[in-house]
């Protein structure tokens, strides 16, 4: 059995062998670019034009006789006696009755069904091994490699496609973390997507984190104002709206809600944590330090370290003075920049109060809010309790 394999390191096996080696870079570039045309015939002369487009007429006809020969030599005939290609004096195809497997064909033939299941869609979401044909570049064949970076964009929107799907079985299954996760790898190839931040938002109150969807639309809003200038949409707005006002006094002063307490001078912050979402874990906190109505301790902040922290949680943007342009605020911020000013913040917060901060799932804490975390207890502010 034949099994091609063109995302991530292309594999060529035949009955359990690779063969990639004896048919060398061309031979599999015209495998795929065969593939890609659905099996469809395709001309010599366009593939001398992709293939071989700065050689003499001569030459590329050689070229691609040698390159059939090839892949003629090491894939043989099915058991039904099939060859693998078709060819004649003009065209070359793939032949349709030749049984074999490829990452490929499977990807493309998907279309949501009933019939999916979790384990078909996760399947098909392991294909996604790397870019299509990646780390091949063809010198000189500027038209194959166009195409290559074009089908690239094509097969991304696919895996959104098939990864889309995955979520809505999870959901149907009430599975929501799995939901979660399968969101923020939509999110990692649509950073922008207000439909999909929309559904991430929805997943987070159907699952009763109603804070971490706030916390979301925030971070998510800011990103859209920074980056594209934009304002969310008013379906993501009225989504936020809806969860705020569901949100009780009850709910808030729940730790299982991971809000804040405030008694007297102390401060209770509940805190959730999200998984390689850099700084999650500290713009929670933020979050909930202006909650908590402690204005008079965020105006010690210099306007820079606002801006810094204004970076992982927008609502601290409310206390930078109006005539600073936030949207166009264009110093490159560093991680310590922004590190040394959440220390500052906590340091100016103990200063009036004594804090106290739960983290309720530290197991999922981005790395940089876990040094972060690491080295407050290293230096012991006075009035800061951090309790996991």
């Amino acid at each position: 059995m034949l099994n091609l394999s063109f995302f991530g390191k292309s594999k060529v096996e035949y009955n359990g062998k690779e063969i990639g080696d004896r048919l060398g870079n061309k031979a599999i570039a015209l495998i795929c670019l065969l593939v890609l045309n659905e099996r469809r015939y395709l001309s010599r002369e366009k593939i001398i034009g992709y293939l071989w487009p700065d050689s003499n007429i001569e030459a590329a006809k050689y070229n691609l006789r040698y390159n059939l020969w090839l892949i003629k030599k090491n894939i043989a005939e099915d058991k039904n006696h099939n060859l693998f290609l078709k060819v004649d004096n003009d065209c070359c195809s793939i032949n349709n009755n030749y049984e074999f497997n490829c990452d490929i064909i499977d990807i493309m033939k998907f279309k949501p069904s009933r019939e999916d299941s979790v384990e078909s869609l996760l399947k098909l979401k392991k294909l996604f091994r790397g870019d299509l044909l990646e780390g091949c570049y063809f010198n000189k064949c500027d038209e194959f490699n166009d195409l290559i970076i074009y089908e690239r964009i094509n097969f991304e929107q696919r895996k959104v496609r098939i990864l889309q799907r995955l979520v809505e079985v999870y959901e149907n299954d009430k599975r929501y973390d799995d939901c979660i996760e399968i969101l923020y790898e939509i999110m990692e190839i649509e950073p922008y997507d207000e439909k999909i931040a929309l559904k991430l938002m929805d997943i987070y109150q159907k699952s009763g984190k109603r804070a971490v969807a706030i916390n979301y639309f925030n971070k998510f809003s800011y990103s859209l104002s920074c980056d594209l200038g934009i304002n969310p949409s008013n379906e993501l707005k009225n989504k936020y709206n809806e969860i705020k006002m569901a949100v009780s006094g009850d709910e808030f002063n729940d730790e299982t809600n991971y809000n804040v307490i405030n008694k007297d001078t102390n401060l209770k912050i509940v805190s959730y944590c999200i998984k390689n979402v850099e700084y999650f874990w500290m713009a929670d906190v933020i979050d909930k330090i202006i909650d908590s109505g402690v204005e008079d301790c965020i105006q010690q902040l210099s306007q820079k370290q606002l801006l810094d922290l204004s970076s992982i949680q927008s609502s601290i943007s409310k206390f930078c003075n109006d005539n600073i342009d936030i949207i166009n605020y264009r110093r490159e911020i560093m991680d310590v920049c922004i590190i040394n000013s959440f220390i500052k913040l906590m340091e100016a917060v103990c200063r009036k109060r004594n804090v106290t901060i739960s983290i309720l799932n530290y197991c999922d804490i981005d790395e940089i809010s876990a040094n972060v975390v690491e080295y407050l207890r290293k230096i012991k502010i006075k009035g800061l309790d951090i309790i996991e």
